[in-house]
């Protein structure tokens, strides 16, 4: 079992977390605390694998909790309403942060971070993500391989998905495109994707907004609501 620690101020949201780590069924809650004093307390006692930390508490912020915890210190995911606090959580060596309210999708990831850094196994198999995509154009068909594209961008009713110097048409939703690709590409637009290890760098525009510059030179916008993903990842790559 992973034992578990939960700091977060609210009730309801305690309550929701409980909730969620329900649902797995090697991790044992151990206590909950509503303040960073508490937390600190609670996770000297009960000495945790894994402890979830608001980042906003009401005598501390959770990254200086973590900063007073004696090593080695738990397993660490943070829980933010701040897309902002995703770099210094790391700093502190988190290994994931959480936009609150967490989904069970965001925190089912969270926890296979936290099983691989605790060596333990993970407890449902991933599921399997095919190796390439089929287009279909007229009567024929094209298998294109994932490991060929670098991002998917929309014109008109079309996906254009750019892989190894072609351009393939597929009438599709991109939500639906994005979720059959698989962990690889990630959304950075309402109208684009990218394939996250080919991402160069991002530069800046206005508003938080900016464009994605891949290795095969291509630019791809990037949407402020989708950076903070981006930047997690991109983070988590480098580690």
């Amino acid at each position: 079992m992973i034992r578990t620690v939960i700091v977060e101020d609210a009730s309801l949201a305690r309550e929701a977390l409980v909730r969620l780590l329900g649902a797995h069924a090697d991790i044992e809650v151990l206590g909950e605390a509503a303040t960073g004093a508490q937390g600190i307390e609670l996770i000297g006692a009960a000495t945790p694998d894994f402890a979830l930390l608001d980042i906003q508490l009401p005598d501390m912020d959770g990254l200086e909790l973590a900063r007073r915890l004696p090593k080695p210190r738990p397993a660490l995911v943070f829980l933010t309403a701040f897309p902002q606090h995703a770099l210094p959580a790391f700093e502190v060596e988190a290994l994931d942060y959480l936009l609150k309210p967490a989904s069970p999708e965001g925190l089912a990831r969270a926890l296979d971070r936290v099983r691989r850094s605790l060596g333990r196994p993970p407890q449902v198999p991933p599921p399997a993500v095919p190796d390439h995509i089929e287009v279909r154009d007229g009567g024929r068909t094209t298998f294109v391989p994932l490991a060929s594209i670098d991002h998917v961008d929309a014109a008109g009713h079309y996906l254009c998905i750019h892989a190894a110097g072609s351009v393939h048409l597929l009438r599709m939703p991109i939500g639906e495109l994005t979720q059959r690709l698989g962990p690889a590409f990630l959304r950075v637009h309402r109208s684009a994707l990218v394939r996250v290890d080919q991402v160069s760098h991002i530069d800046d525009r206005r508003n938080g907004d900016g464009d994605v510059k891949l290795k095969s030179g291509a630019r791809v916008p990037l949407s402020r609501s989708y950076r903070p993903e981006l930047e997690k990842r991109l983070a988590l790559a480098r580690r």
